[in-house]
């Protein structure tokens, strides 16, 4: 999850750890720089994230798949 460059710029907006953290069922993982931070959720709740905070945020999956 990151901060949009340009809503970062007026402090009103939420941090990507912030808004992350904010939400239940969201586990950070990373977050040495809290603009733009590796959480681990599901797919219901990424897409309640990318709903709420899409406009000043990006949500991108990184889905991994094991062997078989």
């Amino acid at each position: 999850m990151t901060t949009r460059r340009e809503a970062r710029v007026d402090g009103a907006t939420p941090t990507a750890l912030e808004a992350a953290a904010s939400e239940p069922g969201v586990s950070v993982l990373q977050s040495s720089d809290p603009h733009m931070v590796t959480i681990d959720t599901s797919a219901e709740t990424a897409e309640r994230l990318s709903q709420k905070f899409g406009a000043t945020h990006f949500l991108e999956p990184e889905i991994r798949r094991g062997l078989q």
